[in-house]
């Protein structure tokens, strides 16, 4: 009865860290991509602005 309640347990805790990890790294995505969309909107203006 014991090993049965330790096993519900540790799966809750990997399901949790999986979780956990997962919106992490979704965080760490929507960064990333809000960073290289300025980037390459910075650099198009570069490209397409008229020189002189």
């Amino acid at each position: 009865m014991r090993i049965r309640g330790k096993r519900g347990q540790t799966a809750v805790e990997y399901l949790l860290t999986t979780v956990l990890l997962a919106a992490i790294f979704a965080g760490m995505f929507g960064v990333l991509q809000s960073a290289l969309k300025k980037l390459f909107i910075a650099g198009g203006v570069v490209i397409l602005t008229p020189r002189q």
